[in-house]
């Protein structure tokens, strides 16, 4: 998720567990910073010069992990009180707000489909659940208004009614994602019963959110020798307009993924990836992440040159044109995502 929803979700996680103990304007701000701690594994690794595919493998990985809340939590919590001036009574309060902030980092990642190393540095394996967005507008206002709603409450003199407040508003919050979570399995059935209706022998079926708001799905399906592309909106499910391609696995393909870029972004990607390959140039396309319902147009690639006798150049990872944060942009978005009729609709957002 973006650094502000963390953040948001951060204090409001800092409100609730120790507001009362430590104050609410303190405990908001450092849950706060604890919450966006673990991306600082992004600053290590640009620090250290490293690139694209350093950065896929370290990103969300031990600083995301579930053990590092609770130590890191613990041990910050415990010398916190000695550079605050508080008491070295009560360590167990700041112990219990950066634990949880903390926490609320990695668990909130989980829910998007970029992959979560929660138990790194034991295993590589990406946890995702596609219920999010990387940035979702309706998610984020939830805690903007459970912090306005706190505020005006202790404003007010009502300090326990704050707290429940937070409390509500996590409650809210869970829910939004267990109805993101089940718009996404609706959305593969619905893309399932579509391409059957087509004659497609359908073999495996994903759906990932878009950007900003929950209904509207990329569809991605894979078939014993084709990957097909969609997008559907779960408000008014409407015929998907596919886009579909024969998988190729020529042996310059092979080699890319066989290479050690090739390997991380198989792992990366969880294997969904589509490959293109002519006489000059060869690359693995993520299929999870696109505006386009072309198969092969997706935001990350990864790609070599071919020279003579099909050998690779060094495999290069680039990162496709994205669309402009523009009004008309999002105006295009939020039609696809909320048409009032099959009509109207383009089917892509081919921005």
């Amino acid at each position: 998720m973006d650094p502000v929803t963390h953040m948001l979700v951060g204090a409001v996680v800092g409100q609730v567990v120790a507001g009362r103990t430590l104050g609410f304007g303190r405990a908001a701000a450092w849950g706060a910073i604890a919450a966006e701690l673990p991306d600082i594994d992004t600053i290590v690794s640009n620090f250290r010069g490293g690139d694209r595919l350093d950065l896929l493998i370290h990103h969300r990985g031990v600083t995301h992990s579930l053990w590092f809340g609770p130590v890191v939590g613990a041990l910050g919590g415990y010398l916190l009180p000695w550079s605050t001036n508080e008491p070295r009574t009560r360590p167990w309060h700041w112990m219990l707000l950066l634990t949880a902030a903390l926490l609320s980092h990695p668990l909130l990642d989980l829910c998007t489909h970029y992959g979560t190393q929660l138990l790194a540095p034991f295993s590589d394996w990406r946890f995702a659940l596609p219920a999010l967005p990387i940035i979702d507008l309706g998610y984020t206002a939830i805690f903007v208004a459970g912090l306005v709603c706190g505020a005006i409450l202790l404003r007010r003199g009502q300090p326990g009614r704050a707290v429940a407040s937070g409390w509500i508003t996590l409650a809210v919050s869970t829910s939004y994602l267990l109805y993101g979570l089940n718009l996404n399995a609706a959305a593969v059935d619905y893309a399932r019963q579509d391409l059957v209706s087509r004659g497609a022998n359908v073999a495996i079926v994903y759906a990932f959110p878009t950007l900003l708001q929950l209904h509207y799905r990329r569809v991605v399906a894979r078939t014993a020798t084709e990957d097909w592309v969609g997008f559907v909106s779960m408000a008014h499910p409407c015929p998907i307009v596919w886009d579909h391609r024969p998988r190729q696995e020529t042996q310059t393909v092979l080699a890319l993924r066989a290479s050690h870029e090739g390997r991380v972004f198989e792992w990366f990607t969880t294997g969904l990836t589509a490959a293109y390959a002519d006489g000059r140039r060869v690359f693995l396309n993520d299929l999870r992440y696109g505006f386009a319902t072309d198969v092969l147009r997706g935001i990350w690639r990864l790609e070599a040159d071919v020279g003579a006798s099909s050998s690779l150049g060094t495999p290069r990872f680039v990162q496709g044109l994205r669309p402009a944060p523009s009004a008309a942009n999002v105006l295009q978005l939020l039609r696809e995502a909320y048409p009032t009729s099959c009509d109207e609709r383009v089917g892509s957002l081919d921005f």
